[in-house]
């Protein structure tokens, strides 16, 4: 999901004709499209880390 966001904002980017006067809703809708990116990727990165500690935890107490 990550990669499809920011792969979209790339693509609206170089479509987007700047001598339009809506070019600023292509760079808006791009600039939302890879903080979403953004924001899911942390979340992630932080899930997968609770887990690997979680994991850790689990297996140092059971020893």
């Amino acid at each position: 999901m990550c990669l499809v966001c920011i792969a979209f904002a790339s693509w609206v980017l170089k479509t987007a004709n700047p001598q339009v006067g809506d070019a600023w809703k292509a760079v808006l809708l791009a600039n939302v499209s890879a903080l979403s990116a953004i924001q899911y990727l942390r979340k992630y990165v932080r899930k997968e880390a609770a887990a690997a500690e979680e994991k850790l935890n689990h297996s140092a107490s059971a020893s």
